[in-house]
């Protein structure tokens, strides 16, 4: 082990030499100390001038950005360099490139060095301008018209290691024509050939859904402040839409060729924010704070109704849901309300017509069932990806085309999938930049798909190479080629602003022609055009809406069903049902919004949202618990309970007292409670029990469902109850029996106690006594006196201070 780990020492000492002399290619870089893959440098570019060359245009390449240590060890001795590869000569190379496996070393002009060590968590501001044309040293060499791969590659050394590629960025350059050759000046110019190829554009306005659901009457309420941000005038939307008013007026070629694809939620969010009533963001532990967005909103939506006004406009479903989830999910009504419901909305907004009878789905893909729910939503044509077909022995990537098992004649428009690829920004092979990885340098990232000016810059070099082919044009089946972003574009204005530059670049030059997608969905498929079946991709099924976000929306939608049924309509105060609830519908939407594919947490703490907020206003249907207890002294005083309605809709509910050991209460007939007030009830109880005890009153829907959780009533009874009124009558009738047995006992003459065993004689009679001095009694006539007569009578109480007379002594018995 000894040699082999001294000869690869000697290797690594030797290439570190080589390396420190001076810059060598990219492939002989080796992996710095630790992991360089990982890439402890991260290049942002936010300038590349020009994006598109051209005869006419700049001579240089300027390339400008900011360069910063994401590591922990310094970086030394840090060098960059543009260089580039061959022209992109088929698709699969194209395919390469956006893959990031694509090669780059056709030139490779001399690094240049940068000045200083960059600390750890430093930045440091990188600008390098190069010549388009001249020697391979010094420049990018342009000698011929096409498609190239650019690299911007960053070299050092971290820490005490060896140097290597340490940050790299890539993108695509278009090349129209030649600048003039410093070499030769008297060069004329090649330009490019193609045919003037038919050419549309979707250009989606959409967001993450930030508002929670509400009912009529309640203020507007969103998650967060964002949208404030993104609607302003620097923000992400307010730029979107300010580059499309610059760059695609009314009446333009480019804005012939362009249709709005926007989500009605956001719309709607946006004309309820700058409301006169305003908005609410929930804050830190659920505190309601005012946004501040009202403004910026208005703003952004009058441009917005400017832009739309005079050109194509589709609308996307609401909240831009994720139809094929919900109809696996079983809610199929719930996914055709999302497409009629969205059209509605956006048309009421806006005030500028919208195409009907066409859908967009998420990633252009559908199944059958979401097919036939399209078709009863009124969705006679689709615009669905090439990938999204079953190709025969023809190979479509546009086209107007029949939908084989379709309804109603269904037709689809083809979008590019190469073009949505390039917009998006995702690798189809995992790793990326695999011969960066082999080598242990930093991986290349493309900007395409993130919200960097360049993020477009693919999608620029993917359009001029699809406009260049000449053989693609018969396979378009009288269809134009359709760019189709992904719904959840991340282009602001200085992206979007070099993206539609170069659209008319390529309309001038004649490379592509206006072709508007609603003429198109308006004319239909041609004549004899082909039908294909539909399928929906795997990886396309593998990003829906996750399975627990959707059955808490599913069992969120049984619960407003029910709430629902306790409306009552033509009540004649409040709102109508369908004012009520259809926000609470549409609100159910929201969790189900394709912004949430491969996002399966906050997905299902969208859904959770929703449930509670849906659950809290359920629970707004109560029996109000009484300050202090009812108060009963007999056993059958009635009970007044008030039931609230905390919604803008007269219900009819029906009220229960639960069961209780303590109260009996008769049937109570359903109650109608006004809408945001109260009802008093009169319920005839009985009272089983004294004291005080608890009961539970609870209010249900004409379904038998409970509103919220039961409300506790405390009851203080002083009346007797039942026990208690027969224990007392069971003692009043032993009572009288016993007081009866006594009197009887009396009339009979027996004895107090009758005890057992011999009978005692009677004892001797004392003689009597000689009666006392004083007045003489009825009885002095009476020779025989009654022996006991002076016995029965009381004898005389003294007077306080007297001693009482002596009695007759005591005759001893004979």
């Amino acid at each position: 082990m000894k040699p082999v780990a001294a000869l690869v020492a000697i290797t690594l000492l030797t290439l570190a030499g080589l390396l420190g002399t001076g810059p060598v290619p990219v492939a002989a870089a080796e992996p710095a100390q630790g992991s360089a893959a990982d890439g402890p440098l991260r290049l942002e570019l936010a300038e590349l001038s020009p994006r598109v060359v051209t005869a006419g245009g700049p001579r240089d390449l300027v390339v400008a950005g900011t360069l910063t240590n994401t590591g922990d060890v310094p970086v030394r001795d840090l060098v960059i360099r543009v260089q580039r590869g061959n022209p992109l000569a088929t698709e699969g190379a194209l395919r390469d490139a956006l893959d990031g496996t694509a090669r780059t070393d056709a030139v490779t002009p001399e690094f240049m060095p940068l000045p200083g060590e960059l600390a750890p968590g430093a930045q440091l501001p990188v600008r390098l301008t190069l010549p388009l044309r001249g020697a391979p040293e010094t420049s990018l060499a342009l000698d011929t018209t096409g498609v190239h791969e650019l690299l911007v590659n960053v070299n050092g050394a971290p820490g005490d290691g060896a140097r290597a590629r340490l940050a790299a960025v890539r993108m695509l350059l278009p090349v129209l024509s030649l600048p003039p050759d410093p070499s030769a000046p008297d060069q004329v110019p090649q330009a490019t050939t193609g045919g003037a190829t038919p050419f549309a554009m979707l250009v989606p306005i959409a967001d993450v859904p930030h508002r929670l659901a509400t009912v009529p009457g309640e203020p507007t309420l969103l998650t967060d402040d964002g949208l404030a941000a993104a609607f302003a005038p620097d923000g992400r939307l307010g730029g979107l839409v300010a580059a499309l008013a610059r760059n695609a007026p009314a009446g333009s070629r480019v804005r012939e060729a362009t249709c709005l694809a926007i989500d009605p939620e956001l719309v709607e969010t946006a004309a309820l924010m700058r409301s006169a009533n305003g908005y609410q963001v929930l804050g830190r532990d659920g505190v309601r704070v005012p946004g501040t967005g009202g403004p910026a909103a208005g703003a952004w939506l009058d441009q917005l109704a400017s832009v739309a006004r005079g050109g194509c406009v589709i609308a996307l479903p609401y909240a831009d849901a994720d139809l094929v989830a919900l109809t696996r999910a079983g809610m199929a009504d719930l996914a055709a309300s999302a497409i009629t419901d969205g059209r509605q909305v956006l048309q009421d907004v806006l005030q500028t017509p919208v195409v009907p009878d066409v859908t967009w789905p998420v990633e252009g893909a559908v199944d059958d069932a979401t097919l036939a729910i399209a078709a009863r939503a009124g969705g006679r044509s689709l615009l669905l990806s090439a990938d999204a077909v079953e190709q025969g022995r023809t190979a479509y990537d546009s086209g107007v085309l029949q939908i084989a098992g379709g309804q109603r004649a269904q037709f689809m428009v083809l979008t590019d999938p190469l073009l949505t690829r390039a917009a998006a920004g995702l690798p189809d092979v995992p790793g990326g930049d695999l011969g960066a990885v082999r080598s242990g340098s930093a991986p290349s990232a493309s900007p395409a798909g993130t919200t960097s000016p360049l993020s477009t810059q693919d999608l620029i070099g993917a359009l001029s190479f699809r406009s260049q082919e000449q053989e693609s044009v018969a396979a378009r089946a009288g269809g134009p080629l359709v760019l189709a972003p992904p719904h959840r574009w991340t282009a602001d204005a200085a992206s979007t602003d070099a993206l539609l530059g170069a659209v008319d670049q390529l309309l001038d030059i004649g490379r592509i022609v206006p072709r508007g997608l609603d003429d198109v969905l308006a004319v239909g498929p041609p004549t004899g055009a082909a039908a294909l079946p539909v399928t929906y991709p795997l990886q396309v099924g593998g990003r829906e809406v996750t399975g627990p976000a959707v059955d808490e929306l599913r069992a969120a939608a049984g619960d407003i069903d029910d709430l629902a049924s306790a409306a009552v309509p033509n009540s004649g105060v409040g709102v109508s049902p369908e004012e009520t609830f259809t926000p609470l519908r549409r609100g159910l939407l929201l969790p189900a919004s394709s912004a949430w594919r491969t996002r399966p947490a906050e997905a299902e703490s969208a859904a959770a949202d929703l449930a509670d907020r849906v659950a809290e206003l359920r629970g707004s249907v109560r029996v109000l618990e009484p300050p202090g207890p009812y108060s009963l002294g007999t056993s059958d005083a009635p009970i007044l309970i008030t039931v609230a309605n905390g919604l803008p809709v007269t219900v009819r509910v029906d009220v229960e007292i639960l069961p209780s050991s303590g109260l009996r209460v008769a049937p109570i007939e359903p109650q109608e409670v006004p809408p945001l007030g109260r009802r008093q009830v009169r319920v005839s109880a009985e009272v089983t029990r004294s004291g005080q005890f608890t009961v539970q009153a609870a209010v249900r829907t004409p379904d038998g469902e409970l509103l919220g959780q039961p409300s506790r009533l405390r009851v203080r009874s002083t009346a007797y109850g039942t026990i208690t009124v027969w224990l007392t009558a069971s003692a009043g009738i032993l009572l009288v029996v016993l007081a009866g047995r006594r009197v009887v006992r009396r009339i009979r003459g027996e004895p107090r106690s009758r005890r057992p065993g011999p009978v005692p004689p009677d004892p001797p009679l004392p003689p009597s006594p000689e009666p006392p001095a004083g007045p003489r009694s009825h009885h002095t006539g009476d020779p025989f006196p009654d022996p006991l007569a002076a016995t029965d009578r009381l004898p005389a109480v003294p007077h306080r201070g007297e001693r009482p007379p002596p009695g007759p002594p005591r005759v001893p018995s004979p």
